[in-house]
């Protein structure tokens, strides 16, 4: 097999090299694994989403226990029938909340099941499934292994951009 090079022509053959079958086979099959340019990786595209879900449900878990303390405190809110608490404007908002974070599990567990059955094809998208894995071990429950995780995806993420 021949293929045109752009080398000068110095041994006569006109341009050409010769390339095994063996070595165009094994550039083809490696072929899918390198990142396309135009084309970006989805398996980070979903992670990164994950992680976005995550941060939103965490902020939103912090403010709707917040509220619910000052709700607690200052409006006596589980002496409170409901038809009571829905007139609370800090109760609506719980509501809202509670009605969010409901849409933020659905979401974030159906991009986990996504996530689950496809390999990554390339660093960057290792760096993202270990992102979300630290995210889903909680350091308090088992600090090794979350320690271990997150030093995992900065090594990484530093050795794939040189050091840097």
């Amino acid at each position: 097999m021949h293929v045109r090079c752009s080398r000068t022509d110095q041994a006569g053959d006109g341009g050409h090299i010769q390339v095994s079958r063996r070595s165009m086979l094994a550039g083809v099959t490696a072929a899918p694994l390198a990142p396309s340019p135009g084309f970006p990786d989805r398996s980070i595209e979903v992670c990164r989403r994950w992680l976005a879900i995550d941060a939103e449900q965490r902020r939103l878990q912090l403010e709707w226990g917040t509220l619910e303390g000052w709700l607690i405190t200052h409006r006596s809110w589980y002496k409170l029938a409901p038809a009571e608490q829905a007139e609370i404007p800090e109760g609506t908002r719980l509501a809202e909340i509670d009605a969010r974070l409901d849409v933020l599990e659905v979401e974030g567990n159906a991009l986990l099941k996504a996530m689950r059955p496809k390999p990554a094809k390339s660093v960057e998208a290792v760096v993202a499934n270990l992102s979300v894995a630290a995210r889903l071990i909680f350091v308090e429950d088992h600090p090794q292994a979350h320690g271990l995780i997150t030093r995992a995806a900065r090594d990484l993420a530093a050795l794939s951009s040189g050091g840097k």
